[in-house]
């Protein structure tokens, strides 16, 4: 198991880096290198097609687990969730078992854009996920989901009128498109329409040294019709193919933009499959007699007995029910441990078929483990904050999404998403192949480094 890099940024110089004064950094939310490298390869994306062909294109791991906000972190701190603190979108009270949303100031480590203001350079960014609530910078920044009011995703807060009066948004109404697909698609383009219009003209009318701009209607394209991307057949194939070729228009033009004023760094935060089917994982530690309820008909985590010595949160984070760490804990340190080992062999034993045998078949054959690994946390995580991560963190076989919801009736079952999350399959693209000349298996961890390099 590869353990993410810790980084620690010092200006002593960069090696085999050609120098520009400004650093440009599009994102893709949730865009695999798999997915990408087939559009441009068909030229459903000619303007990304040539900046590949041209300069570096590799796949790149995620974090573990591969959900935004732990990745994006990643990529803004260029350190591993034990340092920086974030390990998913939801995280515990203190020393309670109790749910929580972590933000922007829970972060523990500094971004890019504060390093670089040391040296009195300008950032711009726009929409950017887990950057609410919005803190003062130097220069501007248009937060990304999630954030739930709006006048404090922006600084400096003068800029909100303006794009009110550009009807920007931070995020396509996903509950709405539950109901109606055809409503989700005009809205996915409305919003990259009006994502692009303020990108484009803040980055001309503001200065800036580093931008950061982020497309997030890739992850709900995928969500809800992954399942079209490779279907000519599919009802919405076109319109998949279409917000690709609109993607790369706005490509296009941000390099014409640009000119020979920065380098153009392109990336996603994690890499996408089609979903097989979700696993709940606390209806399967329950079933393995590891977690209890206060009451037959439990619906959050304050119903989990005192007595349980094991629990989960999304996606695939167990916790154990330690009193090192919790005010009600039922497990010594030695208890932990041997509870760990004992947990860890029994999850690598269950088997597809054992979850769901619906779904078993060609590419899932039954008898697959369903977890590709049980990790502990010092497998994965190092640092100051590695204290609050999760004992054992489920990475899944690849379509199978990791559910932690609270009194599930079954182990597993489906909603109407059609794609999930994947950790080893996001992609990395440097307009200067030099740039990447030291980069073998790169981890998201391992841009911020780069664009500090870049930025001296």
């Amino acid at each position: 198991m590869h353990i993410f890099n810790t980084w620690h940024y010092t200006s002593s110089g960069s090696k085999n880096v050609s120098a520009h004064r400004k650093v440009a950094v599009l994102g893709l939310d949730g865009v695999p290198y798999g997915l990408l490298k087939r559009l441009t390869d068909n030229r459903v994306m000619p303007h990304l097609s040539d900046i590949a062909r041209n300069g570096c294109f590799m796949r790149m791991r995620s974090t573990i687990p591969p959900v935004s906000s732990v990745a994006w972190t990643s990529f803004m701190t260029g350190c591993n969730p034990g340092e920086h603190g974030i390990f998913g979108f939801t995280d515990l009270t203190g020393d309670r078992i109790s749910l929580r949303l972590p933000s922007f100031d829970d972060i523990r480590t500094p971004t890019i854009w504060q390093r670089i203001a040391l040296q009195g350079k300008k950032s711009l960014i726009v929409n950017l996920p887990f950057t609410y609530p919005a803190r003062p910078l130097n220069g501007v920044l248009v937060a990304g989901f999630v954030a739930p009011i709006f006048e404090r995703s922006v600084y400096p807060s003068s800029l909100i009128p303006w794009l009110q009066s550009k009807n920007y948004r931070v995020d396509v109404d996903a509950e709405q498109g539950r109901r109606d697909r055809d409503l989700l698609m005009r809205d996915l383009f409305e919003t990259l329409n009006i994502r692009e219009e303020v990108m484009l003209s803040l980055m001309e009318s503001v200065p800036w040294d580093l931008l950061v701009g982020v497309i997030t209607g890739t992850d709900r394209l995928h969500h809800f019709f992954f399942d079209a991307a490779d279907d000519p057949g599919h009802p919405r194939h076109s319109d998949f193919t279409a917000y690709y070729s609109r993607i790369d228009a706005f490509i296009g033009r941000l390099v014409e933009r640009l000119g020979n004023r920065a380098h153009l760094v392109l990336l996603s935060d994690h890499g996408f499959a089609q979903l097989k089917t979700q696993v709940n994982v606390n209806s399967l530690l329950q079933k393995l007699g590891y977690l209890r309820y206060t009451r037959p008909d439990p619906s959050s985590l304050e119903h989990v007995h005192p007595s349980s010595r094991a629990f989960a949160l999304e996606p695939g984070r167990v916790y154990l029910n330690r009193r090192e760490r919790f005010r009600n804990g039922v497990l010594d340190e030695a208890e932990s441990c041997a509870t760990a080992q004992r947990l860890k062999a029994e999850l690598e034993e269950i088997r597809v078929a054992d979850v769901d045998d619906q779904s078993a078949g060609e590419q899932f054959p039954p008898e697959d483990a369903l977890f590709l690994e049980v990790a502990p946390k010092d497998e994965l995580y190092s640092g100051d904050s590695a204290r609050f991560a999760p004992d054992l963190v489920l990475i899944p076989g690849k379509g199978y999404d990791l559910k932690a919801t609270i009194g599930a009736p079954d182990l597993s079952g489906k909603d109407i998403f059609t794609g999930t999350h994947t950790h080893d399959d996001a992609f990395l693209i440097l307009d200067d192949p030099s740039i990447g000349r030291d980069l073998s298996d790169p981890v998201i961890t391992d841009v911020a480094p780069l664009l500090m390099d870049l930025l001296e």
